[in-house]
């Protein structure tokens, strides 16, 4: 079996994972970084392939509001939009960092959009509350992957496309090596370092609706938890309304334009499913939807989500339509707040206007960006659905980024412990970038201060002959998960998903056609499935995104209620082998 070997390895090509290469490399260049990329590099990843109608990156510069401990004001966001179960710590360290990161990336040549007097342009988004969010435009998170991976091209970084991490090797206590797979050739690879840093993402190919690239399987929450690494806040992931063939949130601008939402009859749908407060409420609803876009139980928006959703279930198509006014919109019921928002406009513009012609005013960029796509918002409808956009949790880090492994590092979506429940708008851009560059420069003083550990003996991992082919036991995953584990959560149901699991569990994944990486890639969607599962039964309330019901059947919708005794996360491990968890206190703030 081939070798590879490097003093650090970096598992993933994304944003966080090139940018802990380059900040490795930076630190010491006399040592060997190595950069293990599931796909070739700009193919894959969320950071390279997502947008949406102005993305963007959360940052605290020097003359952000407020003028005094700025950064405090950005770490609390963070921190109470995450519902409280999230390490205070390490939002402060993400506030703090944020303007060195921004002027990192504009020195790589981002083009972030400035004001007449030369600073950053920022606006207020989501769980924010002061206007921290620099974009370039729809485009913010694929040009920082640009100019991050036209960096990396001018480096010394050794490069291994196509090259899949589906487990540890633990000696002790500590990563000493991983076993990989040619995802093209199905070679099988030992890959050796001092030390690793996982950066593989979320596992948004659990879910049939997601904004995610078809590689993200969970490969690293996987890996990690089996090698006995934690993982935290599993049954928080954002879902928002987004493009069911493009991967584009459909955000924002999008909603705050007010267009008509109708199905494929061309019906205004959302009045039939509403409470008759939420009726004569729905034009500000709508509104809102675009300051509050993923959904949340703590938002009245989150009634559009699922009437959205329960249309959908229920046969139906859904779509913005912009060349029409909806029923319900009332001028006089526009929210003044309009004005503390990034259009910098009054509420004039919903006068005599249609919604194609107030969003060409206050977002032009994403009209003829989507005509970029053959889509003429003037004359055709906008399809959209309830999809998976961000995972919350992940392998739980401390302030260096490293983990409860020695030797193993986690930066980006695959870290946990920095975002609770929910996160401000633009704060995973951020992430990416900060404990990127941290996660860089820590693997660099253990790498220095430890050697390698010799890789003797080591079994390989053997396949199975027997039990269900990998192509239908994914189907079946996908199936439980998507349908008990996605925005409506139900315990019978949720239960009902968890059984099915184990069953698959019970009778093994069988190597298909479809090849050894493809079989891999399925076993970890089979552990990570369980995981969010039980994740979402224990926490028996609703918070951010997890929404447990009693009853949901709409107008009539029952929630179970937020809870303060959950102010806490969960964490997962294995011990000998079976799955644990353990409810612990999140890190907090020393001052409110």
């Amino acid at each position: 079996m081939k070798k590879i070997k490097g003093d650090i390895i970096v598992i993933g090509a994304g944003g966080a994972g090139i940018r802990a290469a380059l900040s490795a490399y930076e630190k010491n260049p006399h040592l060997g970084v190595i950069l293990l990329s599931k796909k070739p590099i700009g193919t894959g990843g969320v950071t390279a392939n997502a947008f949406s109608d102005r993305m963007a990156f959360h940052a605290t510069l020097s003359y952000t509001l407020p003028s005094d401990k700025n950064y405090f004001y950005h770490a609390m966001d963070i921190y109470k939009i995450g519902g409280e179960v999230s390490d205070y710590n390490l939002a402060e360290i993400l506030a703090k960092n944020s303007e060195s990161a921004v002027e990192y990336l504009i020195s790589l040549g981002v083009p972030f959009v400035k004001t007449p007097e030369g600073k950053i342009d920022q606006f207020l988004t989501d769980g924010s509350e002061y206007p921290r969010a620099c974009y370039v435009g729809p485009n913010t998170a694929i040009e920082i992957a640009k100019a991050l991976a036209k960096r990396l091209k001018e480096s010394k970084v050794e490069i291994y496309e196509n090259i899949m991490v589906y487990d540890f090797i633990v000696k002790g206590d500590r990563v000493v090596g991983a076993k990989a797979i040619n995802t093209l050739t199905q070679e099988r690879f030992i890959v050796q370092g001092k030390a690793f840093i996982l950066a593989t993402g979320g596992a948004g190919e659990l879910y049939y609706q997601n904004v995610f690239t078809s590689e993200m399987t969970g490969d690293g929450y996987a890996s990690a938890l089996r090698a006995g690494a934690e993982l935290v806040n599993m049954e928080f992931m954002q879902i928002g309304i987004c493009h069911p063939y493009i991967l584009f949130a459909e955000s924002g601008s999008m909603f705050r334009a007010l267009p008509k939402i109708v199905d494929e009859s061309g019906r205004e749908f959302l009045p039939y499913y509403l409470s008759e407060e939420d009726k004569r409420n729905l034009c500000v609803l709508e509104f809102k939807k675009g300051a509050h876009w993923p959904v949340s139980y703590e938002s009245p928006t989150k009634v559009i989500d699922l009437v959205i959703y329960y249309h959908i279930r229920k046969g139906h198509k859904a779509f913005m339509n912009f060349m029409e006014n909806p029923s319900y919109l009332s001028y006089e019921n526009i929210p003044e707040e309009i004005l503390r928002w990034s259009e910098k406009i009054g509420k004039e513009i919903f006068k005599d206007t249609t919604p194609y012609e107030r969003l060409k005013k206050i977002n032009p960029q994403i009209i003829e960006w989507l005509k970029g796509y053959n889509i003429d918002l003037s004359k055709e409808l906008l399809p959209i659905h309830n999809a998976l956009q961000h995972f919350q949790g992940g392998v739980k880090i401390k302030e260096d980024a490293s983990t409860n492994l020695k030797g193993l590092f986690a930066a980006g979506e695959v870290a946990g412990g920095q975002h609770g429940a929910n996160r401000p708008g633009g704060n995973s851009l951020l992430d990416t970038q900060v404990f990127g560059k941290i996660a860089g420069e820590s693997a660099v003083l253990f790498a220095e201060r430890n050697d390698f550990v010799e890789l003797e003996n080591i079994e390989e991992k053997e396949y199975s002959t027997q039990g269900i082919p990998a192509g239908f036991a994914r189907k079946k995953i996908k199936d439980i998960v998507s349908q008990y584990g996605f925005l409506v959560r139900i315990e019978k149901e949720v239960k009902k998903g968890i059984q099915e699991l184990e069953e698959i569990r019970k009778q093994g994944i069988s190597l298909d056609e479809k090849g050894l990486a493809y079989y891999y890639e399925t076993i970890n969607m089979l552990d990570v499935a369980q995981v969010i599962l039980k994740a979402i039964l224990i926490r028996d309330e609703s918070r951010g995104p997890h929404l447990r019901f009693e009853i949901f059947s709409p107008p009539i919708i029952e929630f179970l209620p937020k809870k303060p005794e959950w102010n806490k996360y969960i964490v997962f491990y294995k011990k000998d082998g079976e799955l644990k968890h353990e409810i612990r206190e999140p890190v907090r703030p020393k001052e409110e």
